[in-house]
């Protein structure tokens, strides 16, 4: 179990770019940052900006349960964790009520705030909007479906403010776009499939491409009646 999210992260980032090969210097130069940025990453010093977790995922091949398919102490993390040290908490989306009363600690010099206000809150943005204002500092919230898969990400701040760091629209590109990449992996050898997928995404842009489509499909579809 890993004390903070971003040593987490880091390790399952180094073992996964092992698995696929790439030394730090290559993947640094795929995800135009520098090899000393990606040790940093690695080591959990740092954490990525969501556009260097979108090139990761896509140059290692990994989807996001996999990037984050680790265990962290959220107990001991819980101001060490996120970025600029943000609390990171993770709630499911199906839950009517998100306690953090436990998650969150009075620490010597910090402000003191009033546990039962903590207490039961509510899975709605006013609500975590208000836990930010009684901890007087931003924190984001994972939130996960009813199968626990990730549904989209926030980070609430004190000041009213709510950073949409992931949304459901995203996460749900990401997913069919993973699941095309796999798809076009398997056929990568298959000159005829792949000329047929060049065309259908010229059609979207051109009309030209669209009516050779179009007729394409239709040529198939004379031919799958004729069988």
């Amino acid at each position: 179990m890993f004390k903070t999210l971003k040593e987490g992260f880091g390790a399952r980032l180094k073992e996964l770019r092992k698995e696929k090969g790439f030394t730090q210097e290559k993947l640094a130069e795929k995800l135009d940052i520098a090899p000393r940025q990606l040790t940093r990453l690695e080591t959990g010093v740092n954490f990525p900006s969501v556009e260097t977790l979108e090139k990761i995922s896509f140059y290692l091949e990994a989807d996001l349960k996999s990037l984050f398919d680790f265990t962290w102490d959220k107990e001991y993390s819980i101001c060490c964790t996120g970025t600029d040290d943000r609390p990171v908490f993770e709630v499911s989306t199906n839950d009517r009520v998100v306690d953090l009363s436990s998650y969150f600690k009075k620490k010597k010099n910090e402000p003191v705030y009033d546990l039962n206000q903590l207490i039961n809150v509510q899975n709605s943005d006013e609500s975590m909007l208000q836990s930010a204002r009684n901890i007087n500092k931003p924190f984001t919230i994972v939130y996960k479906d009813a199968n626990g898969e990730l549904s989209h990400v926030k980070t609430y701040y004190p000041d009213g403010r709510i950073d949409e760091v992931m949304s459901k629209e995203k996460v749900e590109t990401e997913k069919v776009f993973k699941e095309l990449t796999d798809e076009i992996n398997d056929i990568r050898y298959d000159m005829n499939k792949l000329k047929f997928l060049k065309l259908a995404k010229a059609s979207l842009t051109s009309k030209d491409a669209f009516n050779e489509l179009k007729s394409l499909m239709k040529g198939m579809e004379i031919m799958m009646d004729s069988k």
